[in-house]
């Protein structure tokens, strides 16, 4: 049975008032399938962690970035963050300063062996991406996705926001 019979008869039995059929449920079933292949195809071949590598992409083509900034960017926790740009810069692929402007605040920065990891790193990724667009109109479907993240964002933000007055 190949794999599209498998799909649509796991399909049909779907219970019609499941959350299978969820757009949240999907996404999330989808986060874990590329999180397992990001493992396989970035954290075992090259050491680096997914978070590290969304950290190493907020920075790509920055100046220099605030902690702060890539902690809301990546959606990661700022102490989170700040843990994994200190592995980073112990690798030798991130720098960080103090921003001179503002003592208070910490700024990360990519460094030339940051960078040419990422551009070692891009090909492949590139590969995948292309692999799992299949079939599918990518710049349309990269814009519906940038749509729903700035739909969820507002969600986040609203329920952020109401929790925090509670």
């Amino acid at each position: 049975m190949t794999e599209e019979a498998r799909s649509a008869q796991s399909k049909s039995r779907i219970n019609p008032n499941s959350l299978e059929d969820n757009v949240g449920v999907r996404i999330v079933r989808l986060a874990e399938v590329y999180a397992r292949l990001a493992k396989m195809g970035v954290e075992e071949p090259w050491g680096l962690r997914n978070t590290d590598l969304r950290i190493l992409n907020t920075l790509d083509g920055a100046d220099s970035v605030p902690i702060s900034e890539a902690s809301r960017r990546t959606h990661v926790d700022k102490a989170w963050i700040s843990r994994s740009v200190r592995d980073l810069v112990d690798k030798g692929l991130v720098e960080r300063n103090v921003d001179p402007d503002d003592n208070r605040l910490s700024l990360a920065k990519l460094t030339d062996k940051g960078r040419a990891l990422l551009d070692e790193i891009r090909p492949a990724v590139m590969l995948h991406e292309d692999r799992a667009l299949k079939g599918i109109d990518a710049a349309a479907f990269k814009r519906e996705l940038d749509r729903l993240l700035v739909n969820i964002e507002a969600m986040l933000s609203t329920a952020e926001g109401v929790r925090g007055k509670a």
